[in-house]
């Protein structure tokens, strides 16, 4: 490559990363890194400096870094810890950091030790017996969620638009707030298949603790929204449920457009809760709810009959999502963080 670039041995002097990608049959953002891994400043007959390619010193840096290559990882000589970590990825479906946040919670089966970067990289090499890329949340591909701002096409749910709600309900630290404007949680429902009943799974998602609520209904009707939850009134008292629940966030869906029969209670007739509807296809508003309903995937896949679901099943599922370490309690699982708030 020196040769290239400075015109020695017959080669004409060429500076286009373009042009030597072409010649090299590469990237040329690996021509980019080669130029900068190797660019020295040198000095001139005139003293003069200036700063230059040098293939032999580009050469050295990557001897030097090469000098690890070829030695056996250690998680191919730890059987295990490759145990541990396939029962926890494979068999109960965890992340890597969830994986490492609980053996750094129960203690590690040997002397090697992982962060979730190295674990990572260890399934995406296929390093680990019996865990492949597909094991992964989501077969291992980032969650990102896409949307643009729309305008409401009922007028009830402009009138209860969430930029109307309440400013607490942005900040995280409050509790009862079941709704998000960004990437935070809402109230929804999760849908069976085409040729399936018309039973449905309704899910609400607790913004501070990441707590989540999953209840059977018969079909995806106001009134069976209604219906859900005034049982869950019933079963935690109006007093409870003003406090649980301040704020209830959703999309646009016709299971939402009894608002009177949400925010009445069931127990007393007063309000109980204040109902906002996020802004259409914007799911990034509810993004958190949103990336739970893809996890509960993982136990009702898509075109799933609900009717053949008991709710045994659906409390299975949601006591597993509940009981997941999660990064942003710092390996702590929703439930220990929801109960900590309800009993403030």
């Amino acid at each position: 490559m020196e040769g290239y670039l400075f015109g020695k041995t017959g080669f004409p002097k060429i500076t286009s990363r373009t042009r030597l990608a072409a010649i090299f049959n590469c990237d040329r953002k690996t021509i980019y890194n080669e130029l900068v891994r190797g660019t020295v400043e040198h000095t001139r007959s005139d003293l003069t400096t200036v700063y230059e390619y040098n293939a032999e010193y580009a050469q050295n840096i990557a001897d030097e870094r090469n000098t690890n290559r070829g030695c056996v990882p250690k998680i191919m000589l730890d059987t295990a810890l490759s145990r541990e970590l396939k029962r926890y990825i494979v068999d109960k479906g965890y992340s890597p950091y969830a994986a490492v946040a609980e053996l750094d919670k129960n203690g590690w089966p040997s002397e090697t030790r992982a962060v979730e970067k190295t674990v990572y990289n260890w399934v995406n090499g296929g390093l680990i017996h019996g865990v492949e890329r597909t094991d992964l949340p989501n077969k291992g591909v980032k969650y990102r969620e896409k949307g643009s701002s729309r305008r409401y096409s009922r007028a009830k749910c402009a009138e209860h638009s969430i930029d109307n709600r309440p400013k607490e309900a942005d900040d995280r630290n409050n509790f009862g707030h079941w709704d998000s404007r960004r990437s935070f949680k809402r109230l929804d429902t999760v849908k069976g298949g085409k040729d399936t009943s018309t039973q449905c799974l309704f899910t609400m998602t607790e913004r501070k603790s990441r707590n989540e609520i999953a209840r059977k209904m018969p079909d995806a009707k106001g009134e069976s929204t209604v219906a859900v939850l005034d049982r869950i009134e019933r079963e935690i008292g109006s007093k409870e449920f003003r406090r649980t629940f301040i704020t209830l966030t959703c999309d646009g869906g016709s299971e939402f457009m009894d608002i009177a029969g949400i925010e009445r209670s069931c127990i007393d007739g007063k309000p109980r809760t204040k109902l906002f509807f996020a802004h259409p296809y914007m799911a990034c508003e509810r993004g958190t709810n949103e990336r739970h309903n893809r996890i509960l995937r993982r136990f009702f896949p898509k075109g799933c009959d609900f009717s053949k679901i008991s709710e045994e099943e659906v409390s299975r599922a949601e006591s597993w999502m509940n009981n997941y370490p999660r990064r942003i309690h710092g390996g702590k699982t929703p439930a220990v963080i929801y109960k900590a708030c309800c009993k403030v």
